[in-house]
């Protein structure tokens, strides 16, 4: 898989600069491109993986999209390349609201239409690569800025949409080379507490900052953590799977409201990507079911997180939570992890 780096928007040559931006957008096209090749027929592009996602055809062509949409509206791009696909690959769905998405609405262009624009749209973006004037260093209010949010919003579908390719049928996928999987796992290690250092944290960015961000990101939190304990490791699916087996998704007072509305409505049993098959436990990778990598994280929501905190609490007698995330950072800071 080729890596992917944030561009500096305060340092550098103009002309530096733009390979570098040219570069990026070329790698995230490519990123995306293998990512659908990994399913095995057009007609698993109009499936609907999670019942509260679109079929993969609309992010096959929204991320595209997005570009044209905003070029357009910062009028950076005179004419739209295909305005029904601009407009039916625009909107997305909230995913706070579970019934929100009626597919009835939708008549979906073809895969090969789809992938046409894509191409064109790519084609567009490097031209205007090629011909913007550029001046550093880049901030909201360059021209350049639309086509960095543009790359940025690209990566971040990259990862959703893995998840909902994740969730198709294992016999839609096939294997890539292109997302190699880690063949390293085993027995998880014990888990235990362990003290951290408190200390003063500092999160979001300047108005001119060296990368690029989003709007929630900006702004300054400042805030003091005290001592703290937490676990010396996340939690491994071995550890999870103690939860798993001793019913905890079938009793709601280890629930929150919220999170028992959501399992009900949802009929969790365990963890999204577990797979029971003959009395033994699979972990659904992207294009593969694997034994179970009792040692890797678990994977799990923030509501099935705070059941199994609520849980371990009631039968170690012991107070456990999730830490909030000024407490993250700091655990990060102080770590290996960051």
């Amino acid at each position: 898989m080729n890596k992917e780096k944030n561009i500096d928007l305060l340092n550098g040559k103009p002309e530096d600069k733009r390979a570098e931006i040219k570069e990026a957008l070329l790698t995230v096209f490519e990123l995306e491109d293998n990512l659908f090749k990994t399913l095995k027929r057009e007609e698993s592009l109009f499936l609907s993986a999670d019942v509260l996602r679109h079929p993969l055809i609309f992010y096959y062509g929204h991320t595209a999209a997005f570009y044209v949409n905003k070029l357009v509206l910062a009028g950076l791009l005179k004419e739209r390349i295909n305005p029904n696909i601009e407009a039916i690959s625009a909107v997305g769905v909230d995913e706070m609201s579970w019934d929100d998405l009626n597919q009835a609405h939708y008549e979906w262009e073809s895969v090969a239409k789809v992938s046409q624009f894509r191409e064109k749209v790519k084609a567009k973006v490097l031209e205007l690569i090629s011909e913007l004037p550029l001046e550093m260093p880049i901030d909201c209010n360059s021209p350049w800025w639309i086509i960095l949010m543009s790359i940025e919003h690209q990566r971040i579908h990259i990862e959703t949409t893995s998840v909902l390719i994740r969730q198709l049928p294992i016999d839609e996928v096939c294997d890539s080379s292109f997302f190699p999987a880690c063949k390293e796992y085993g027995d998880a290690p014990k888990n235990e507490m362990i003290n951290i250092l408190g200390g003063s944290i500092t999160i979001g960015k300047e108005k001119k900052s060296r990368y690029f961000g989003w709007d929630n990101e900006y702004g300054i939190h400042k805030a003091d953590i005290p001592n703290l304990k937490v676990s010396k490791y996340l939690v491994s699916n071995q550890e999870f799977l103690e939860f798993v087996e001793a019913g905890g998704y079938k009793e709601n007072h280890y629930w929150t409201d919220e999170g028992w509305g959501w399992r009900s409505y949802s009929q969790a049993e365990y963890p999204l990507f577990w797979v029971k098959k003959e009395g033994e436990w699979y972990q659904r990778n992207l294009t593969e079911e694997i034994p179970m990598p009792w040692s890797w994280p678990v994977e799990v929501n923030y509501l099935e997180a705070k059941a199994f905190c609520n849980w371990k609490s009631d039968v170690t007698g012991k107070s456990y939570r999730m830490p909030s995330e000024d407490e993250w950072y700091q655990i990060r800071s102080i770590s290996e992890i960051g």
